[in-house]
């Protein structure tokens, strides 16, 4: 039998499901955000060699040449990340592999330890796309299309 504890929680977690069932219709004001270029994959960890950050929540690591990029997306932006001489990433399996939910390390005075979100390996031609995009002025907002 359950304790009036208990019950308190399993009546407040069938009421919060009830209203999130209601509140699951609600149409979104974001629009989704565009699928990742490139395939999901992991790296090893010995062969990661270089970088590229697009911006502060993404970068393109090259292992183990230069050659064969990769998208790394973290789950939030690390600031300044484009200034960070030194990077590290944690494989939380320990198997050598970097792969998504393991981890970037931006060294510094404050070190900063972000998921990774994705892991996607990319072409050469997408990479170059990407950076290219990267380095493109942002367009203030509510400008007008001509």
């Amino acid at each position: 039998m359950l304790g009036p504890h208990w019950r308190r929680a399993a009546v407040s977690l069938s009421a919060l499901a009830s209203v999130g069932c209601a509140a699951g219709g609600a149409p979104s004001t974001h629009a989704p955000a565009p699928p990742l270029p490139g395939t999901e994959a992991c790296i090893f960890t010995v062969n990661l060699n270089d970088w590229t950050v697009l911006d502060d929540s993404t970068l393109i690591v090259y292992a183990p040449m230069r050659k064969d990029p990769y998208l790394v997306k973290l789950f939030e932006p690390i600031y300044d990340l484009q200034f960070r001489e030194s990077l590290g990433f944690e494989d939380i399996e320990h198997n050598g592999q970097l792969c998504k939910d393991d981890y970037v390390v931006a060294r510094g005075d404050i070190p900063r330890r972000t998921p990774i979100t994705a892991v996607r390996a990319l072409t050469p031609d997408q990479a170059k796309r990407l950076i290219a995009a990267s380095k493109q002025p942002a367009k203030p907002a509510g400008a007008a299309k001509q």
